[in-house]
């Protein structure tokens, strides 16, 4: 006989049946509660397992100091699984969400009920990813048509306020008109930001990319000043490039909002450009003092539609990486937790485009 059915064989009233030592064999963690009061009377291995603790320090306890009460466990027993689960505290600290299900558990000398639940993080991260690309891809089939009905208007608006601020004595307008200015300026980075998913880097018709660069940590600086951080810009002056103005406005944009929206007030986020390799590379490096990334994000900062951020679209960096590999360079990050991130991007600006 199974060592673990004598134990259970000479336990104490209320009875535990004895084919739950068959339980350890499951591939899910499961729980015996008495009726009525949601005591533990049986926890198998795989229980113990997934709640970091031992059987012999679950069995006695009560469900709600482990999981979460019995009442509140019966009410969605029959709910769909999306919302049968559990947010789990451990003992670690790790947070765990698990589905579960209740079943009455007959046949014995007591009634008693059968709790299995199982680790389904993983499984719901998946799930929330799934809906989020989903969602991304029903924007991404509009995106060209919005974009393109957002821009003329845009430019037409900011034209105005140009001639307007020629046009005004200084003063509170003037001020005023400014501040729009600024905003709509803004706008349009942002727009390109993200409209210039699909364009090249390199480009046949040389470009002022020290201007484009400068134009754009203007707008994001003042961005960071509003809210609390500081911005220094070091943007050598450069010739004309074979690189596309617009698209390094749109790196300089998304290098800068990554940090942005990632530091707290005192962060400082700099920006840095110049040619190395004795002309032949241009670098564009954004830094930051802010809270850096762990070594698990680290991994996957550039992978398209990551992002640990509730409304972040996990866009940026993708787009940042991806513009450096086609042009023949690359996107290195580095990030230590408490320190700040460093990005820079490197490319090649002689020879022919890859």
């Amino acid at each position: 006989m199974d060592s673990r059915s004598n134990v259970t064989a000479i336990r104490p009233e209320p009875a535990v049946h004895p084919e739950l030592a068959l339980l350890d064999a499951l591939p899910s963690a499961v729980l015996v509660l008495a009726v009525g009061s949601g005591r533990i009377e049986y926890a198998n291995s795989r229980a113990a397992q997934a709640l970091e603790t031992t059987c012999s320090a679950l069995e006695g306890r009560d469900v709600s100091t482990v999981l979460a009460p019995i009442e509140w466990l019966l009410a969605r027993k029959d709910m769909p699984q999306p919302d049968r689960v559990l947010d789990v505290a451990l003992p670690s600290g790790r947070r765990i969400v698990a589905g579960y299900s209740v079943s009455e558990l007959g046949g014995g000398p007591v009634p008693q009920r059968m709790l299995v639940f199982q680790d389904i993080t993983t499984w719901q991260q998946l799930r929330i990813e799934r809906d989020r690309l989903l969602q991304m891809a029903a924007v991404g089939l509009a995106l060209p048509a919005l974009l393109h009905e957002l821009k003329n208007p845009l430019a037409s608006v900011t034209t105005t306020v140009e001639v307007m601020l020629e046009e005004v004595e200084p003063g509170p307008v003037q001020s005023q008109l400014h501040a729009v200015l600024s905003e709509m300026r803004r706008m349009r980075l942002s727009l390109e930001g993200v409209g210039a998913v699909g364009q090249k880097l390199r480009c046949a018709r040389s470009g002022a990319v020290d201007l484009a660069a400068r134009e754009a940590w203007a707008i994001m600086s003042a961005r960071a000043r509003q809210a609390g951080m500081q911005s220094r810009c070091a943007v050598e002056d450069m010739p004309l490039l074979p690189l596309d103005p617009a698209v390094v406005r749109a790196i300089v944009y998304n290098l800068m909002a990554n940090s942005i929206q990632s530091g707290t007030p005192g962060t400082t986020v700099n920006l840095y450009a110049g040619l190395q390799d004795g002309g032949r590379t241009f670098e564009l490096t954004v830094v930051d003092n802010g809270p850096g990334m762990s070594a698990d994000v680290l991994a996957r900062c550039t992978e398209l539609f990551f992002t640990t951020r509730r409304t972040g679209s996990g866009i940026g960096l993708a787009l940042v990486r991806r513009a450096a590999e086609e042009a023949g360079g690359a996107l290195d990050i580095s990030s230590v937790p408490g320190y700040g991130t460093s990005a820079t991007l490197r490319v090649p600006v002689t020879g022919e485009a890859p």
